[in-house]
C-alpha cells in the first residue's frame, strides 16, 4: 500500500511537469541562444567544482511545443522555480528544482559537468527503483502521444544537456511526438500530428 502511494504520488507530480498553461511567450526565436537580462558574465574560472560546494538558484521551468507542419506554437509555458546545483565528487552534481506554485512539481537529477561547464543530466530511469515506469510513460499517457522519439530521448527517460558558467544554470531537452488531437486537456486548440517538444530550465544564482 505505501509503494502504490508513493507511485500515485510520484505520478502526480510528473504531470505536473508536463502542465502546460497559455503564459506569455519567453522562447523567441530559440530557447536559450540569447544571455538573459539577468546574465552576470560570469566565467568558469570564478567557481569551484569540489565536493560539497553548492549554489542556490532561482528562475524559470521552461515547456515549449510547437507543430512540425506549420511551425505553430501550441504549448509555451514558464513556471517560476527554485534550485540547488550540489557538486559531488568526480564532476557529478545533484540537481534539484521545485516550481514556486501550489501543487508545483519538483525533481532531483543527478548529472556530470565538465571542465568548461557543460553538463548533461536524465530523469531518473526507471522512475521508481524496480519498476518499469519511465518519464516517457507519462509524456505518452497525459500528452495523448502516440510516438514519441529524438535526441533528448534515450531509454525511455529524458537527457538534458545544458551549461553552467558560475552565474547561470540553462539546459533542455529535446524531442519530437506524434499527438492525437483528441487530447484537448494539454493543447489548446488541440492538435494532431507531429510535433517538437522542448523541457528547459533558465536559472541564475542567487547571490549572497
Amino acid at each position: 500500500m505505501k509503494t502504490l502511494k508513493k507511485l500515485l504520488f510520484f505520478i502526480a507530480g510528473i504531470c505536473l511537469l508536463i502542465a502546460c498553461s497559455k503564459s506569455d511567450g519567453y522562447w523567441g526565436n530559440d530557447s536559450f541562444g540569447n544571455k538573459s537580462k539577468n546574465d552576470q558574465n560570469g566565467s568558469v574560472k570564478n567557481f569551484k567544482y569540489e565536493s560539497g560546494t553548492s549554489y542556490v538558484l532561482t528562475g524559470l521551468a521552461l515547456y515549449k511545443t510547437w507543430t512540425v507542419k506549420e511551425g505553430t506554437v501550441i504549448q509555451d509555458s514558464k513556471w517560476a522555480c527554485t534550485g540547488t546545483l550540489e557538486f559531488l565528487e568526480g564532476r557529478n552534481f545533484r540537481f534539484t528544482f521545485a516550481e514556486i506554485r501550489e501543487g508545483g512539481n519538483s525533481m532531483v537529477y543527478y548529472g556530470k559537468i565538465s571542465s568548461s561547464g557543460v553538463l548533461t543530466f536524465q530523469v531518473p530511469a526507471p522512475l521508481i527503483p524496480g519498476s518499469e515506469f519511465y518519464i516517457t510513460d507519462v509524456i505518452k499517457s497525459h500528452g495523448c502521444v502516440i510516438k514519441i522519439w529524438g535526441p533528448g530521448i534515450n531509454q525511455g527517460t529524458l537527457f538534458f544537456n545544458g551549461k553552467f558558467d558560475g552565474n547561470r544554470f540553462t539546459a533542455e531537452a529535446k524531442f519530437m511526438a506524434l499527438v492525437d488531437e483528441s487530447c484537448p486537456d494539454l493543447f489548446n486548440p488541440t492538435y494532431n500530428g507531429q510535433v517538437h517538444w522542448i523541457f528547459g530550465y533558465d536559472l541564475n544564482v542567487v547571490k549572497n
